[in-house]
């Protein structure tokens, strides 16, 4: 005899013979769990409930409100006849637009729509029914429409009961933190309908600001529009808020620039809306507000990068960056390996960090021929190997000891890297005819009160002094801090906010010049092209800004009050610190060169230092290990530096 299968249509995943052998109970549980996973209808079969219910209930109350119109026998034979019906072509309706598997708590639009198409869609049906198929006993026209808008009703209450409830507890939850939103467009609005939504997120908005006065008194999810950012301050303190929440990711430089500029005029903190190229989605959510970045805490004006500049400097040709694993080494590689150099050679003596920065161009840049040189500038045989295997074309030297205090205990290995590592790079780029020779250099180099600053200084030199001699388009470009790089103020900031502080700033009156590194970077490579041989070159850094203000501004724009949510301590300056930086000496006289934000120095040194000849009894103090003879013989060669330090280490 052969077995049928039973309900093929709905149990078409479950085998024949399991179906046959099978219990009841086994049957049963064989169809919940196929019912379960198909249509997840576990926690919706509790919504359809309710749906179907609350359909009885409108059904019922239509019933009641026409009992009026009907007598009570009609409206008994009506609600015998029809309940079921409307009941099942309901729910077959709810289920056909997906009414019982939406959301309770985020509810939207969308499922006013559905829920508005699934009574519509009955309703008409019943109607039909009705009509054509002469079902039931007569009953006014306008009952249907009654029922249909009851239902509605109804099914809208539950769908949105909980949205409103939670909009009403963000609204007035206590404790939450009162919030000016600024921008009204789609980005503020979905914020704003978010964070309306969400109890839990601690934020209530309290007023919007935006610069289109045709918005002012308007509202946005019931939060005033209320001025613009011009009067940011002032509303601050209307609406005692205690956070701005910038939501404008299609804000151009200038119009951010002066937001943040009036957000910390008003002393409150500020998050904002990343930019439309780094939203992953469309969709616009509160948690993607963020810290500010490192260019907004600055506010200044970026370079234009133009990348036609980079290619005309090393297309075709076979271009050595040392350092490349470093921060500004790797941007530099990243920049010349996306102006198309013939080969890129990356050279650092640190295996994790060559490591990382090779991985960033093989991603970005696969095509692009890769060397790497784990090596050491103080091995000489090992860069003259590598210099003629290679025959690099240009050069960017960028290793160098950079941290000022790490070099005021070790003052011999900054000497020895620093300057003899430089002198070792420029003997073998002389010995394989390289064409250019960029030493990127630091502010701290000008009257330098530290070994750091001091070992650069000296670099300058050589530089110089090889370039003069030999006639080669060798080059110095000197800048200030780079923002971001390791071991940057502003990181370390960074660093200090993640473990809730404190800031710790040296003096009250200390500042810096600050930019961007790939506004740095750029501006290097556009020296490179400029230069003939022997020219320092210094980038247009702005105005110094004033680290104490600086801490008080990442503070704020990384979402704290300063002193109060992160406080700020003075640690006093170390030995081989300065208050000030400088860009040039008091005899260095800036040029303007054919780019607006690069200039030349000018001048005659009054204390020369004839570096190609003293670099042989430097190179034979460190081969003797002579570390005391070492520093005052620099001593000599720079009077104004002082030799009295901290005690020698290796």
């Amino acid at each position: 005899m052969s077995t049928r299968p039973l309900l093929p249509k709905y149990l078409g995943a479950i085998p024949l013979p399991t179906i046959a052998s099978t219990s009841f109970h086994s049957l049963k549980s064989d169809v919940t769990r196929w019912l379960t996973t198909r249509v997840n209808l576990r926690p919706t079969f509790v919504v359809l409930g309710a749906e179907l219910a609350l359909v009885a209930a409108a059904f019922l109350l239509n019933m009641y409100l026409f009992a009026g119109i009907l007598s009570g026998l009609q409206v008994a034979q009506a609600a015998a006849t029809f309940l079921l019906l409307v009941l099942a072509l309901r729910g077959a309706a709810l289920i056909l637009f997906g009414v019982f598997q939406r959301s309770l708590r985020y509810a939207s639009t969308a499922d006013m729509i559905a829920i508005a198409k699934s009574v519509g869609a009955s309703g008409f049906a019943w109607y039909l029914i009705y009509r054509i198929g002469n079902f039931g006993p007569r009953v006014p026209s306008v009952l249907f429409i009654s029922d249909a808008v009851v239902s509605f009703l109804f099914l809208s209450a539950l769908h949105f009961s909980v949205p409103i409830y939670n909009s009403h507890r963000a609204r007035n939850a206590r404790g939450a933190k009162r919030v000016i939103v600024v921008g009204a467009g789609d980005a503020g609005a979905a914020v704003l309908n978010e964070l309306l939504r969400d109890p839990q997120s601690g934020i209530r908005p309290v007023a919007i600001i935006d610069d289109d006065c045709k918005k002012k008194g308007t509202r946005i999810c019931g939060v005033p529009v209320v001025s613009t950012v011009a009067n940011l301050q002032e509303m601050a303190l209307r609406f005692d808020a205690s956070e701005v929440l910038v939501c404008i990711p299609t804000a151009t430089e200038a119009q951010m620039r002066q937001i943040l500029t009036a957000c910390r005029q008003c002393g409150v903190p500020v998050r904002t809306l990343p930019s439309v190229s780094e939203l992953v989605t469309d969709h616009v959510s509160w948690r993607d507000l963020r810290s500010i970045r490192i260019e907004d805490v600055l506010q200044r004006r970026q370079a234009v990068l133009d990348g036609s500049l980079s290619k005309a400097l090393v297309q075709g040709k076979v271009v050595l960056v040392t350092g490349a694993g470093g921060s500004i080494g790797s941007e530099l590689s990243r920049q010349l390996a996306a102006a198309g150099p013939r080969r890129l050679i990356l050279l650092d003596k640190s295996e994790n960090n060559l490591f990382y920065s090779h991985m960033a161009i093989q991603e970005g840049w696969p095509a692009i021929n890769v060397k790497l040189a784990l090596a050491d500038i103080l091995d000489e045989h090992q860069l003259e190997e590598l210099f003629v295997r290679e025959r690099p074309d240009l050069v960017f030297h960028a290793a160098a000891f950079k941290h000022v205090g790490m070099m005021e205990l070790h003052p011999y290995q900054a000497i020895r890297n620093n300057v003899l590592g430089t002198w070792n790079l420029l003997t073998a780029a002389l010995k394989s005819d390289v064409k250019v020779f960029v030493n990127i250099s630091t502010d701290k180099a000008v009257n330098p009160c530290n070994y750091m600053g001091l070992s650069k200084k000296l670099a300058e030199r050589l530089v110089r002094g090889v370039a003069v001699r030999y006639h080669v388009a060798f080059m110095n470009v000197r800048f200030g801090n780079v923002a971001g790089s390791s071991g940057s103020v502003l990181q370390i900031f960074g660093e200090q906010i993640k473990k809730g502080g404190p800031l710790r700033v040296t003096d009250p009156q200390a500042s810096r010049y600050f930019m961007s590194i790939t506004e740095a970077v750029y501006l290097v490579l556009c020296a490179a092209t400029l230069g003939r041989g022997g020219e320092t070159y210094i980038l247009d850094m702005g105005d110094p800004v004033n680290i104490y203000e600086l801490a008080r501004a990442v503070s704020l724009l990384s979402g704290f009050a300063p002193d109060e949510e992160l406080p700020i301590q003075f640690t006093g300056l170390k030995k081989g610190e300065k208050v000030h930086e400088e860009l040039w000496e008091s005899w260095e006289q800036p040029k303007p060169t054919a780019h607006p934000q690069i200039f030349a120095l000018a001048g005659t040194d009054p204390l020369p230092i004839d570096m190609l000849s003293v670099v042989g009894e430097l190179r034979n103090l460190v081969e003797v290990h002579d570390r005391e003879g070492l520093l005052t013989y620099i001593g000599e060669l720079v009077p104004g530096f002082a030799v009295e330090r901290m005690p020698l280490s290796a």
